[in-house]
């Protein structure tokens, strides 16, 4: 009977210790953390794009259309390739918002053409290799136009 006894009080004793966390620290109230305040500094953009601002845009567009001929050379999943079109035509939204009226309609054509493949790999999830392959042709082009033609001594009159 004493074993019996013995034996269900060491049963309790492994049962209230086992658990994440040691006995002392189940039973411990935590200290409450307080916030850090933030503290936020205005700063004043120029009107004007400046020269850095339209080059990061421009190599952002160039990055994401090379990530998303990647994408469709390897096959790489539908959900990277919309993101990677997607951001892609934010990046060049932003640019041809820098631009004046006589820049976005020398634009528009290539923006056209992105919205249209863009609409393509939105219809199509799985597409066929020879659709892949017409894809990465006409997104090479695009890429190359957008190369030859957008740098920033031929824009600079187009901006705002």
């Amino acid at each position: 009977m004493k074993k019996r006894i013995l034996y269900i009080f060491l049963l309790v004793i492994l049962a209230l210790n086992s658990g994440c966390h040691s006995l002392r620290k189940k039973f411990i109230r935590k200290k409450d953390k307080k916030e850090v305040p933030v503290y936020i500094t205005a700063k004043e953009y120029p009107d004007k794009p400046t020269r850095d601002i339209y080059i990061d845009y421009c190599l952002y567009t160039k990055g994401w259309l090379g990530e998303l001929i990647k994408a469709l050379r390897k096959g790489i999943s539908y959900k990277r390739q919309r993101y990677a079109i997607s951001e892609a035509i934010m990046n060049l939204e932003q640019i041809i918002s820098f631009f004046n009226q006589k820049g976005k309609e020398n634009i528009e054509s290539l923006y056209q053409k992105l919205q249209q493949i863009q609409a393509e790999i939105k219809r199509a999830p799985n597409l066929s290799r020879i659709k892949r392959d017409s894809l990465i042709r006409k997104i090479s082009r695009i890429k190359r136009d957008f190369d030859s033609n957008y740098t920033y001594t031929d824009v600079e009159e187009w901006l705002n």
